[in-house]
């Protein structure tokens, strides 16, 4: 079997859960949810990630807290966003991306549990077929870090991601593009990256449920019914979406911070205070990793989980306080007249580069839901 590329998508199962088990084996087999404090099922906040064993209950990430509490009231709760808790992550991150930077230089970090590599020129070293690299490359990290880790392999970033996920956890999954039919095409559409409830949606309305209904679409009717996103999704579904794996060892795509207020609130002195603490944290990350930022994003939750999100570029890159919290309360001016009171509200800054002018992401594009 010719593989045109060989592209691993490296992703870490379930990582903040795992890094705690880590560091605390006697948590081992017990459901262990990272989010906010449940309050005995009368939290709020959401679930940030959790143990598998915590998902044969129902759990997943982005689930209310307090719905996680009643599905799962025995299990062991761990309060996120503490310094000691980020401290390990990022920890155990960097030893995870320095041995995968041992296996080739052509490499992306994207995210703090997931990477990329583009191992075309050196898979054949270890083997017969693309999985004796993976095998080699996941058998590392679990002995020497003691981490579980999912990888897909396939011939472009897009189904290396969707394979990865199919193997979970602790599995391998490799894709040739000869294969998509059998292993891809009857999943649901929203496995590809970009397609998110409200498109999910949209298509489903259109008769477009899974990849494959996707991949069958022609040219002229992927972009007749969703324009240059359609034609986008058509090549992601067909394997012709080849983009290239970008280096960007310890670059961040953006930094933000958000706020789930205790009591749903309409002061909205309180609320531009709490955005001002938002603000100063990630000018103070910004400052401590040199980084410059050029979009400034908000997001907004009112009573009965309506989120929106606002987003604003500058011309140049900056790094200022002042500037990014004047924005921030500018995107949310809109928002004031509201009669709901406000759930969360929240800061990103993306679009960033490096002081000495590496460039870390592309521009953010506003959005809304």
């Amino acid at each position: 079997m010719d593989w045109s590329h060989v592209i691993i998508h490296v992703d870490l199962d379930a990582f903040f859960a795992a890094v705690h088990i880590k560091n605390h084996p006697f948590l081992r087999g017990y459901p262990v949810i990272i989010g906010a404090n449940p309050q005995k099922g009368n939290g709020r906040g959401v679930v940030s990630t959790c143990s598998y064993e915590a998902r044969r209950f129902g759990l997943h990430s982005a689930m209310p807290i307090s719905q996680a509490y009643k599905l799962c009231p025995h299990g062991v709760y761990i309060c996120s966003g503490t310094p000691i808790s980020f401290s390990h992550y990022h920890e155990e991150s960097e030893k995870v991306m320095t041995i995968l930077l041992k296996y080739t230089d052509i490499f992306q970090n994207a995210g703090v549990d997931e990477a990329y590599l583009d191992v075309t020129k050196v898979w054949s070293d270890y083997g017969s077929t693309p999985k004796s690299i993976a095998e080699t490359i996941q058998t590392e990290i679990q002995n020497q870090l003691s981490l579980p880790v999912s990888l897909g392999v396939a011939e472009t970033k897009s189904i290396a991601k969707i394979a990865s996920d199919l193997g979970k956890p602790n599995g391998i999954t490799l894709v040739h593009n000869s294969e998509l039919d059998r292993i891809i095409y009857n999943l649901p559409a929203r496995k590809i990256v970009g397609i998110g409830k409200k498109t999910e949606q949209q298509l489903q309305k259109k008769g477009i449920v899974t990849i494959g209904d996707i991949a069958s679409l022609s040219r002229e009717k992927a972009y007749l019914l969703m324009g240059d996103h359609g034609l986008y999704l058509r090549k992601v579904a067909l394997g012709n979406n080849y983009r290239s794996v970008g280096y960007s060892h310890n670059g961040r795509k953006s930094i933000g911070s958000e706020r789930t207020f205790g009591k749903d609130q309409n002061d909205w002195d309180f609320i531009e205070n709490t955005v001002d603490q938002i603000v100063s944290r990630l000018s103070g990350r910004l400052k401590k990793n040199n980084l410059l930022t050029r979009t400034i994003s908000i997001k907004i939750r009112f009573q009965g989980f309506i989120t929106y999100t606002r987003s604003f570029s500058f011309q140049n890159f900056l790094s200022d306080e002042k500037t990014i919290f004047k924005t921030a309360i500018k995107l949310l001016e809109e928002f004031k007249s509201s009669s709901k009171k406000v759930r969360l509200i929240g800061v990103r800054v993306t679009s960033l580069k490096s002081k000495e002018g590496q460039l870390i992401l592309t521009p953010f594009l506003a959005s809304s839901n």
